[in-house]
């Protein structure tokens, strides 16, 4: 075999391992910016339930000072009867009382629908934060992992890279610019074995003088169909 087709073989072949371990790492990296999104998702609601129990909090101190308004009032207006002097100031005496125990009902209603939501709403995020927490946790397990597996592939890749570039000093440069455009257009399969007389690449059968010329491995034989190089398997 023509030597510098057996190194493209073998650059070949590193170059396959390089593609899976570039694969791997995209994988693992979409992996973990899933998760980190999913988490991020996660505190961005849980937060919107915060923020909204302070709200409700802060409109029940707002209500309950109404509410102590109004009985301050009433308390006011009942004093008041004992000092009206005609029936016509007890009419309107009376009528603030009963406009203030409106009120006052009114207002007891709102507080109590807002008790009862900030009480749902504090379970939710206590739910909400409890889980949170272990997601988080398993998270931080799994990204650790994660990470440690990218960084071994990265090691990998660096050392599977530095034994294509050894390799790629021992071939004619116009060669190897050659075999890139051919892997880069062939699926990443630049040189591809003669297989039951058909080209391994695009499976086309070969006339029987150029399986001949490969096997005598005097020169680099091309497909004619694909263009590929081709090898017999000695």
């Amino acid at each position: 075999m023509v030597p510098e087709l057996r190194a493209l073989i073998e650059i070949q072949q590193i170059d396959v391992v390089i593609r899976e371990i570039e694969t791997a790492n995209l994988i693992l990296n979409k992996q973990l910016e899933r998760e980190k999104e999913e988490i991020a998702k996660k505190k961005i609601a849980l937060q919107k339930i915060v923020e909204r129990k302070d709200v409700l909090q802060k409109d029940l101190r707002h209500n309950e000072r109404m509410l102590q308004q109004i009985e301050q009032n009433m308390e006011g207006f009942e004093k008041k009867i004992y000092q009206v002097k005609s029936q016509k100031e007890l009419e309107a005496v009376d009528h603030e009382i009963a406009k203030a125990r409106k009120e006052k009902s009114s207002m007891e209603d709102i507080l109590l629908t807002l008790i009862l939501e900030i009480e749902e709403i504090s379970k939710t995020s206590f739910e909400q934060e409890k889980e949170l927490k272990k997601e988080t946790e398993d998270f931080n397990c799994r990204s650790q992992k994660i990470e440690s597996n990218i960084n071994i592939n990265i090691q990998k890749l660096s050392e599977t890279n530095a034994k294509k570039q050894e390799i790629i000093t021992t071939i004619e440069p116009s060669l190897l610019a050659n075999y890139e455009r051919l892997r880069e257009g062939r699926n990443n399969l630049a040189v591809v074995q003669v297989e039951g007389g058909m080209c391994s690449g695009c499976f086309i059968a070969l006339p029987p003088q150029q399986i001949n010329e490969i096997k005598m491995s005097n020169s680099i034989i091309r497909c004619n169909s694909c263009a590929r190089m081709l090898y017999w398997k000695e």
